[in-house]
């Protein structure tokens, strides 16, 4: 259990997809300051143990790694959150980091039997495919306009708008909202 005091649950993370989290790793503070948790190896090791990739802490090439699939998962989210379909080259892009040879087998647990696929090979590889195909699930079962990217310029956290008639806004009312309705507020006087 990750206590309430570290970085990981104080900005909510891990509340909706390892995807989300990776994404929203590079945060902005609603200002417009900048803070990457994947300079944190605390923020790391409890985006692992809650998501449950069981991997070593990230080196020097894992790091690269995360930055360039955070990189690839904010740029598809920029364009579904816009209304833009993703093109070819954006679906082959994540289908990259899907390719993690896998295989089949019968398992059975409390609820019977049921075919599960497990990764040929464990480690960073298979961490990194289960992020991609964490987004890939969304955009398969979510419609790409639930995808969405906060409307503060100075917060752009990634979210998943839940709400019935789909007019979230914000990653937070309370915060980024009410900054929004000041900042309105004041250019009208």
């Amino acid at each position: 259990m990750i206590p309430a005091s570290h970085p990981f649950r104080i900005h909510h993370f891990g509340l909706v997809s390892p995807w989300v989290d990776l994404t929203n790793s590079e945060m902005w503070d609603g200002y417009g300051k900048l803070t990457d948790f994947l300079d944190d190896p605390q923020w790391i090791a409890d985006f692992l143990v809650h998501w449950h990739f069981h991997v070593p802490p990230p080196g020097p090439a894992e790091l690269q790694e995360l930055r360039r699939l955070r990189k690839l998962l904010r740029h598809l989210v920029q364009k579904t959150s816009a209304g833009s379909p993703l093109r070819a080259n954006d679906v082959a892009a994540l289908n990259n980091w899907l390719k993690v040879p896998v295989f089949r087998q019968l398992v059975e647990n409390q609820n019977g039997l049921h075919l599960a696929v497990a990764a040929a090979q464990i480690g960073w590889p298979d961490a990194l495919a289960r992020i991609a195909a964490s987004l890939a699930e969304s955009l398969a079962h979510d419609p790409h306009n639930r995808l969405k990217i906060c409307a503060n310029p100075g917060c752009l956290w990634v979210f998943v708008d839940r709400t019935k008639g789909n007019v979230r806004r914000w990653c937070n009312d309370a915060t980024c909202g009410n900054r929004d309705r000041v900042r309105r507020s004041r250019a009208r006087n």
